[in-house]
């Protein structure tokens, strides 16, 4: 890998890998994008950029910089190093005023001798026309333009011998000051090109100049100082037209003037073109075809007055253009001396006599200049599968290979692939593959690698537009008890057998159809009607192999399913969805373990749709209220504690709790309702004691929705504290059967209660099947017996047993016994005889509004004589 952002332009920390810089640049290769701190940034690759700048110009965060000389120069100034200066005039021109007094600055720190590079020009043109008049030859390219000569040595080698081999205005300047005028001081150049660089350093003229120092990097370094006061003393030489060598055409001219129109000199400029050019040339030499005699190539679109290294703002300088033109006009217009040969009045024969006899002296060995034909650009011959990575990339249609959108900053996707393959780019850099693997992964589970519910809605919704919904039936299913799998293997094991049995059950699908991963271990699914026995088959027996120490283990997979047959009358996937999960939330009341959408079904869903929606608007009009069912002392019938239950008047009636309750627990509504009822409680019981009245304690259920979060204790705190009521007024009671899938969450929540002094109960114990380890492991303060121990048919000897064993133990783990649902005194005698502490239930009150209730604390004692009553009591609420 080369080394990034070392050579003359690199880029800095703004950069947001935009792609502009890449869109703009000629060379394939020269950018490279990469990764870092997870944002892409584009860097330069020195050894391929020719440093045409047009990046810089690209670039609209600022994020593309330049190196020059323009520090050590002044720096080494300071140090008493003795420089000369070779100026452009692109720097006398911008700036006609400043300019000099710049340069004056410059002399008093230590510059010693200052060149106009315009005279430089002039001994090129004479140059070219001697090399010309020696070398009979065509098809010459102009070399003045470093970025030029940087693409053909790097790109174009081809074209090396079509290279004129006369040094620029800059390197003629500096050779002349040097042999000619036998100046040894170091030489600085002030120019308004980046890529000057690379010719000062090439090994045929390294010892020539020693600084490149742009306009731009020059202004900013002595922005703050006072020049007014000084003006340079220039090194007077006749200057001529190579003043306009800067400007567009200006070596044309130059050529023109003395050569005339008769012959084709070609002129082309600008990043846009030039570089096209150089190909299209390329194929004209192959072929052998007729080429101009010369072409004046220039890599700025205007030339080197808006050159690379100049300011912004001079490039928005219309004055600028014109102080160029009227200095050319005063030299074509110049007084004929008889020695000028600029001079428009004379013929071009005289002119070219004139210009061989002013540069007599000179040799045009001294000007001549070679190429380095050896370079080797590293890394380019690079063999790859073009078709494998447009494949990877989701081009498998050549359409979709030739969409040559640009974003990327190529020029076409097959450009794009070449510099993936070399290294230079990366896939997500192609907004198409970006959008086709969002979509993919939109789409994708990623636990899985199955279709996910973004793909079942959107083959539904292909199927229900074509018209052939009513073929299919979806299913909705899940992995029964999968919580097991993940106690006993542990979850990284679970997983694995999830995503096995996600491969294992897609496959059951054919191509017209899907298996969709919902979430967790749930599946919805859409088949061909024709398909149910099968699919259903299938489901039934799947097994996992599941890696262990001790060698692999077969896990059957056990599934639960709600089917929903489409009719064809479904508008949107929505419904499809809306019947099948909806059908599987009914499941836990079937004995089956698969469920059919029916009528009937379906009328009992729109009814709990119904009351879904009226659960939110009868929440803020304070519909639900609470209710307080006593808990008696067996010992002597006094009420010892209540149990806050919920109620939902509407309209003048109660609603049942079993018509609303479900419902709440499967749309998670009843994490408000419970929070909600704490909330009253918590007021209720601070009221009782403002007015002195003796409190008991309030329990309250907790529903297992909750434990999706590990916050509950500290926010049944805040509302006590809100309240500020004794927490030994409070207990929350957890049903025993809901809480196994949230185990660790239940015992952290449990012991931050008791931090807080809340006590906790296990209720409807005796009705799961891990009572024994919630006992061992989680400590309840209270343990409610569940109603169904009380069935006439179980009270037997074995049942007594059972009844006693557990009240014993409770007592041993130093908890509270409450026996709930007694509705008769044979009940209760029966319960006090195996010693249980507090009896719940219609034998001595009805869950009452809190008016009724209110008495009741005012009056705790029971009559003695109504647990001797053996009426049953069969009131409902």
């Amino acid at each position: 890998m080369p080394l990034l952002n070392q050579g003359l332009i690199y880029t800095n920390e703004n950069c947001i890998g935009c792609n502009r810089c890449i869109y703009g640049c000629p060379v394939l290769g020269a950018n490279v994008s990469k990764i870092e701190g997870g944002k892409n940034r584009i860097h330069v690759d020195d050894e391929k950029c020719i440093h045409c700048g047009k990046c810089l110009e690209m670039c609209k965060h600022h994020a593309r910089e330049y190196r020059d000389d323009t520090s050590r120069f002044l720096e080494d100034l300071l140090h008493g190093k003795k420089i000369s200066l070779l100026v452009s005039p692109v720097f006398l021109n911008n700036y006609p005023e400043k300019s000099r007094q710049v340069l004056g600055y410059l002399q008093s720190i230590g510059v010693e001798n200052i060149y106009d590079e315009s005279f430089g020009g002039d001994i090129t043109t004479w140059a070219y026309l001697k090399y010309f008049n020696e070398n009979p030859v065509e098809g010459m390219i102009s070399e003045p333009c470093p970025s030029i000569v940087n693409c053909i040595v790097k790109y174009k080698k081809e074209l090396l011998d079509k290279l004129i081999p006369i040094q620029s205005p800059m390197m003629c300047m500096a050779i002349y000051a040097q042999k000619y005028l036998k100046d040894q001081n170091a030489f600085a150049y002030i120019g308004a090109c980046i890529s000057k660089k690379d010719e000062i350093v090439d090994e045929e003229n390294k010892d020539c100049i020693s600084y490149n120092i742009t306009i731009n990097k020059l202004m900013q370094a002595i922005k703050d100082i006072p020049v007014e006061a000084f003006d340079a003393r220039i090194h007077e030489e006749a200057i001529g037209l190579g003043v306009i060598y800067p400007t567009s055409g200006g070596l044309k001219e130059n050529m023109v003037h003395f050569m005339g129109y008769e012959c084709m000199i070609r002129q082309i400029e600008g990043v846009e073109n030039v570089y096209d050019y150089l190909n299209l040339y390329a194929d004209r030499v192959e072929e052998n075809k007729q080429l101009p005699l010369l072409v004046d190539a220039l890599n700025c679109k205007q030339g080197c007055l808006f050159g690379t290294g100049t300011k912004a703002r001079v490039e928005r300088n219309e004055d600028v253009l014109f102080h160029m033109h009227n200095t050319k006009q005063k030299c074509l217009m110049g007084y004929d001396d008889g020695d000028n040969p600029y001079s428009k009045v004379i013929s071009r024969k005289e002119r070219q006599i004139r210009i061989y006899r002013r540069f007599e002296q000179l040799n045009l060995d001294d000007f001549i200049r070679k190429f380095q034909k050896d370079f080797q650009l590293k890394g380019e011959d690079i063999n790859y599968n073009e078709d494998a990575i447009f494949n990877s990339i989701y081009k498998f249609k050549e359409e979709d290979r030739v969409i040559d959108c640009h974003s990327c900053g190529y020029d076409s996707c097959k450009e794009m692939v070449h510099a993936i393959a070399c290294g230079y780019n990366f896939k997500r850099n192609c907004v198409h593959y970006v959008k086709d693997e969002n979509l993919r992964l939109y789409l994708t589970d990623t636990l899985s690698g199955i279709p996910n519910t973004n793909a079942f809605m959107k083959k539904c919704s292909e199927i229900i537009s074509e018209g052939i919904g009513a073929k299919y039936f979806a299913i909705f299913f899940n992995i029964r008890n999968m919580k097991n799998y993940n106690r006993k293997y542990g979850s990284k094991t679970g997983d694995i057998i999830l995503a096995d049995y996600s491969r294992i059950v897609s496959k059951i699908a054919d191509e017209d159809e899907i298996v969709a991963r919902w979430g967790g271990d749930n599946f919805v699914a859409l088949f061909k009607k024709t398909h149910m026995q099968h699919v259903l088959s299938n489901l039934e027996n799947i097994e996992v192999k599941v890696c262990r120490a001790d060698g692999e283990e077969n896990c059957k997979i056990s599934y639960r399913a709600a089917i929903y047959e489409l009719t064809g009358e479904e508008k949107i996937a929505g419904q499809v969805m809306g019947q099948v999960t909806t059908t599987y939330s009914t499941i836990k009341q079937s004995k089956n373990h698969i469920i059919f959408f029916t009528e009937n079904l379906g009328k009992k869903i729109l009814h709990n749709t119904m009351v879904e929606e009226m659960l939110e608007p009868a929440l803020r009009a304070q519909e639900f209220v609470v209710y307080y069912q006593p808990k008696v002392c067996m010992e002597d019938n006094n009420m010892v504690g209540a149990e806050a239950l919920v109620r939902w008047v509407h309209n003048g009636k109660i609603i049942p709790p079993m018509d609303f309750i479900p419902i709440c627990e499967n749309n998670g509504f009843v994490q408000q309702i419970d929070f909600y009822v704490l909330e009253r409680v918590c007021r209720d019981i601070h009221e009782w004691i403002t007015k002195g009245i003796n409190m008991v304690k309030i329990s309250f259920n907790f529903s297992k929705q909750h434990f999706v979060e590990k916050n509950v204790a500290e926010r049944i705190n805040a509302i006590a504290e809100k309240w500020k009521i004794p927490k030994e007024y409070l207990e929350v009671e957890f049903t025993e059967t809901a809480y196994i899938e949230e185990f660790d969450n239940l015992v952290e929540t449990i012991e931050k209660l008791r931090e807080y002094e809340i006590s906790s109960s296990i209720d409807d114990f005796g009705t799961g099947y891990s009572s024994l380890s919630l006992l061992q492991n989680v400590r309840f303060n209270t343990l409610k017996l569940d109603k169904s121990f009380l069935n006439k048919q179980a009270r037997n000897e074995r049942n007594r047993t059972v009844i006693a064993n557990i009240i014993q133990m409770a007592k041993e783990l130093n908890m509270d016994i409450v026996a709930e649902g007694i509705e008769t005194s044979e009940e209760f005698k029966y319960l006090k005889m195996l010693s249980c502490d507090v009896a719940q239930g219609y034998l001595f009150d009805k869950p009452l509004p809190k008016e009724q209730f209110e008495e009741r604390l005012m009056n705790k004692h029971y009559n003695d004589e109504l647990t001797m009553n053996l009426t049953d009591i069969k009131t409902t609420i």
